[in-house]
């Protein structure tokens, strides 16, 4: 009996799935309604503008009701009698949009239809300010060789854009204003855009309101996401800095490591010679005069250079090359002549090894 009784709740609730029961401000009654204007139609899907509705019934065919301006009688239809849209006659559709006043589907093909309002080109459709039927959108990937065709599986509606959602998960908008998250200040957008903040990331839904939007984008699996150290391996510094400013605040991950990129400790020598170095340099002269020392002797740069060694304190250097640069000229043609020479101070320390004093430095 009781098996009985529930077969026949599901036989009953079976014809009761895809009715549409409706209400509005001002009717007699607070509570939903029926509609019963498309007689035994499923409807599958259903959505609201400001002033007008659309119905998607289960083979594919779509009915809208309310007040249309854009229509060519522009008289309301009823919520009792929907009306039919024939254009889309022969398309299968399988999803609606309303925008405030403006409306959309999307067919099995992936094709997208815009018609309704279009002073802000939220129907994709220039100098034109109304539509008055659905037109087809052609959305093209021009980052492609040859452009390739988008194909589209779910749309949504604002009051000024509209946003479509790809085949491969995508976003692409099109309309006025910050909402479309595109990077431009140039509006309409008359020719869908790519919304390149999500590129990478697998989205699920768009949603438009009537100012802003929203997308649902997929999680990434615990496993691939990966730690990101708070501190930098080399210096210890923060690799993410914040600078507050009188009106602003300034958040920067641009961390540039003072130590640079460390020597390999397979490197036989961490003494490097200045003939070493030198050899390296770009457009540094391939020889160097001799100078005198404070004693009097010559002294080629081939003795000094064995004199001369880079300190135990650098620890590493950047993989650009060394910039070298001599704090005087020692070129003998230079150099200061002998009477100048004498004139020196004996008692100083310094040698005219001076001129030839090394700075390291890496960018």
């Amino acid at each position: 009996m009781e098996t009985q009784k529930g077969s026949l709740e599901d036989s009953e609730g079976a014809k009761e799935r895809g009715d549409v029961h409706l209400w509005q401000v001002g009717s007699a009654q607070a509570t939903p309604e029926r509609l019963h204007g498309l007689g035994s139609k499923t409807v599958l899907q259903a959505s609201l503008g400001i002033h007008h509705g659309l119905l998607l019934t289960s083979d594919g065919e779509v009915f809208s009701y309310g007040k249309q301006p854009w229509k060519e009688n522009s008289q309301e239809v009823p919520c009792s009698a929907p009306l039919l849209e024939k254009t889309l006659c022969g398309q299968h559709v399988i999803c609606v949009a309303a925008g405030s006043y403006h409306c959309g589907a999307v067919t099995d093909n992936g094709m997208v239809y815009m018609w309704g309002e279009n002073t802000a080109g939220q129907c994709a459709i220039a100098n034109c300010p109304s539509i008055s039927e659905p037109v087809p959108v052609t959305i093209t990937d021009q980052e492609c060789t040859p452009p390739l065709w988008v194909r589209v599986m779910q749309l949504s509606c604002g009051e000024e854009h509209t946003l479509a959602l790809s085949v491969s998960r995508e976003i692409w908008a099109w309309g006025s204003g910050c909402q479309l998250g595109l990077i431009t200040s140039t509006f309409p957008v008359t020719k869908p855009q790519k919304v390149e903040h999500l590129s990478g990331r697998r989205v699920l839904q768009v949603v438009c309101g009537a100012f802003h939007s929203l997308a649902l984008v997929q999680c990434p699996l615990a496993q691939d996401v990966k730690n990101v150290p708070e501190r930098c391996n080399h210096c210890r510094e923060l690799l993410i800095t914040m600078t507050e400013k009188e009106d602003h605040v300034i958040i920067s991950d641009a961390h540039c490591c003072p130590l640079g990129v460390m020597l390999a400790e397979s490197q036989p020598d961490k003494r490097t010679s200045l003939s070493s170095l030198s050899s390296g340099l770009k457009g540094t002269e391939s020889s160097l005069c001799s100078f005198e020392t404070q004693d009097g002797r010559k002294q080629s740069p081939k003795q000094a250079e064995s004199e001369t060694e880079i300190g135990t304190d650098v620890a590493s250097i950047c993989e650009s090359d060394i910039d070298v640069t001599f704090d005087k000229p020692i070129c003998k043609s230079t150099l200061p002549s002998n009477a100048e020479t004498a004139n020196v101070d004996s008692s100083s320390n310094n040698s005219t090894l001076e001129y030839a004093r090394v700075r390291f430095c890496t960018e």
